[in-house]
């Protein structure tokens, strides 16, 4: 259950921050360099709301010409009675698949109860404020939701 936050926390910010080249098409993320990935995340377990668990949670990073690569993460808890930190794998690669979708290549969280993990976890992302909104989300039995928002500004073409 400690981890559990890990889960939503590295999902949420993986996603808002990180971008790359697609298959289909390929995108551009502007600037490169370092990033910091921030926001609230909601963590939890499918069909258990009293697991809830409200983290701030800051991911670092790198930016380049095709996405982001997260490999630091601090979390603090809000509320709730999960812990915010451990259990995320880092790095954490996220690819853009257009201006306004991104995919977690593989987001993995280990728990008391096991690990959770997804693939090709699709969120929205929105060049206007530089953010990623992770709706309710499952991962395997963990469940996550949040906005995260990447600094300096980025954009993706």
């Amino acid at each position: 259950m400690k981890y559990m936050s890990k889960v939503a926390v590295a999902a949420f910010a993986a996603v808002s921050m990180i971008a790359a080249a697609s298959a289909a098409s390929a995108q551009t993320v502007s600037p490169t360099g370092a990033v910091t990935v921030s926001g609230q995340l909601t963590q939890g377990l499918n069909g258990v709301s009293w697991f809830d668990t409200v983290c701030n949670t800051t991911f670092t990073g790198t930016a380049d010409a095709a996405g982001f690569t997260l490999t630091g993460i601090s979390s603090v808890k809000v509320s709730g009675p999960l812990s915010c930190d451990d259990g995320i794998q880092l790095p954490v690669r996220i690819n853009a698949l257009s201006s306004s979708q991104l995919s977690i290549e593989e987001l993995v969280v280990d728990t008391r109860l096991g690990s959770c993990s997804g693939t090709d976890i699709r969120v929205p992302w929105n060049n206007a404020n530089s953010s990623v909104t992770v709706p309710t989300t499952a991962i395997g039995f963990c469940r996550l939701a949040g906005t995260l928002t990447v600094s300096p500004a980025t954009t993706i073409n």
